[in-house]
């Protein structure tokens, strides 16, 4: 098999962690296995604090890694001198100057975190460019590169692709695993966002074929740039057998009806809903406290918030949620192994049925019942399709009560939720949501495209 070279430009990659990551990951582990040598463009992970460095051992030694500095606006590294510091004397003349230095640091600190959405455009990640730019040229100068891969978000990766694939006449696969304009999330700023409008504009129209991840926004992608874009490809997130193989599930509390959350928790995305709903149902006497077990792995409160723990504190739920911060990835599958139930809480946003949370397709591969909270779309369709679990909208409180409640009772009868029976042909009809499948779909388009 002839071997052609593809350069995946992707800003999250291990060890940096989280839930833009298995995509590039799964996407370089399995791409040499249909005749692809992989380089990754990536950024210098030094000031990032979530990091799971396990995940790099999945990578087969072929794959080449390249990581680009990136440009910091924000003071890294180091303490700001404490206020009451004394001097080498031990006078503590100088602990005035320190503290005025520390306030004054603070201060210019919060303007630019005021001034960033006015800065940092397309997104936070922009400083990294020129550190790509400059280091991806060099990628490309010494390596025949056949197809520019390159994986949003952030969109920042986009604009990189672009530049490189202008320059050396290289055809390129942009990748949208959640929309541009037409994110739920957007700045808001008028002027902005009709920049943006004409950044996308631009990457649709240059680039050789689009993929995204669920057919929503492939519907929504050519209904605003039909005229622009080329190829439209659906290639669906996923999960990889191979992360699941030998896995020993983890059971924190014996004999008690344990569901497991991991991930990133916001404004938006938050579950005081159902704790709520849990805490009605103890108070109607359909559960027992006693039998309840919450735990949380990841972020529960962006810090400087606490709504999420106040709400725990204030229902009398302390001794049923345990929060157990960021886990490696391996530890956390073993916790979503041993669980009764696994958590999937979606944005309350109008829009937010139009996307697949990732975390579906891990839950997927795990086999245990999902209790879903989320917005009717394409992820609640998989759901009550492949008879995964229990639905129920995130912001309808008797919905969420009534689906916990199933779970519950089933657990409560036999023990453990075993869920439906999904079929004999279960593994073939989830073939498309497997990574290995995805990177074969992957490797044909760069075939084809590289073929012309």
């Amino acid at each position: 098999m002839n071997t052609r070279n593809v350069l995946i430009i992707c800003y999250n990659f291990p060890p940096i962690g989280g839930g833009g990551v298995p995509r590039p990951l799964k996407m370089a582990k399995y791409l040499g296995e249909y005749g692809w040598r992989v380089h990754v463009l990536t950024v210098d992970p030094t000031y990032h604090a979530t990091l799971d460095p396990s995940l790099l051992a999945q990578l087969p030694s072929e794959v080449k890694i390249h990581r680009a500095k990136e440009l910091s606006v924000f003071p890294r590294g180091g303490q700001a001198a404490q206020p009451g510091t004394a001097n080498a004397a031990g006078d503590g003349s100088a602990a005035p100057r320190a503290s005025m230095k520390s306030v004054l640091k603070k201060q210019l600190v919060q303007v630019l975190r005021k001034a960033k959405p006015y800065l940092m455009i397309p997104d936070d990640q922009i400083l990294w460019m020129p550190g790509a730019l400059k280091l991806g040229r060099e990628i490309m100068h010494r390596e025949k590169i056949d197809v520019i891969f390159s994986t949003s978000g952030p969109v920042t990766n986009h604009l990189v692709a672009r530049k490189l694939a202008s320059e050396f006449s290289c055809k390129w696969v942009a990748d949208f695993r959640d929309p541009w304009t037409q994110n739920m999330h957007t700045s808001g700023i008028a002027w902005r966002e009709k920049w943006e409008q004409r950044m996308e504009e631009q990457v649709m129209a240059d680039a050789d074929a689009i993929t995204t991840v669920t057919a929503t926004f492939a519907t929504n992608f050519l209904k605003k740039h039909k005229q622009r874009i080329k190829r439209m490809e659906l290639i669906y997130n996923g999960f990889d057998q191979a992360d699941f193989e030998g896995l020993e599930p983890t059971y924190e509390e014996p004999g008690k009806f344990h569901a497991v959350y991991a991930g990133i928790l916001y404004q938006k995305r938050n579950p005081r809903l159902l704790l709520q709903a849990m805490r009605e149902l103890i108070d109607e006497g359909e559960v027992n406290q006693k039998d309840l077990l919450l735990s949380f792995a990841g972020v529960f409160d962006y810090p400087g918030y606490s709504e999420n723990r106040d709400c725990v504190e204030a229902l009398g739920l302390g001794d049923n949620v345990r929060l157990l911060g960021n886990l490696p990835h391996k530890q956390a599958l073993g916790l979503m192994k041993g669980a009764d139930a696994l958590l999937l809480i979606g944005d309350v946003s109008a829009d937010a049925g139009a996307y697949i949370p990732g975390k579906l397709y891990e839950y997927m591969g795990i086999g245990n019942p999902i209790l879903a909270l989320n917005k009717p779309g394409e992820a609640t369709e998989i759901i009550k399709n492949f008879r995964l679990g229990q639905v129920a909208d995130p912001e309808q409180k008797d919905a969420i009560k009534q689906a916990y409640l199933e779970l519950y009772k089933e657990w409560k009868i036999s023990g453990q939720t075993n869920g439906e029976d999904r079929g004999a042909d279960f593994a073939e009809r989830v073939r498309p949501y497997e990574r290995r499948e995805q990177a074969r779909q992957l490797a044909k388009l760069m075939d084809e495209l590289t073929s012309k």
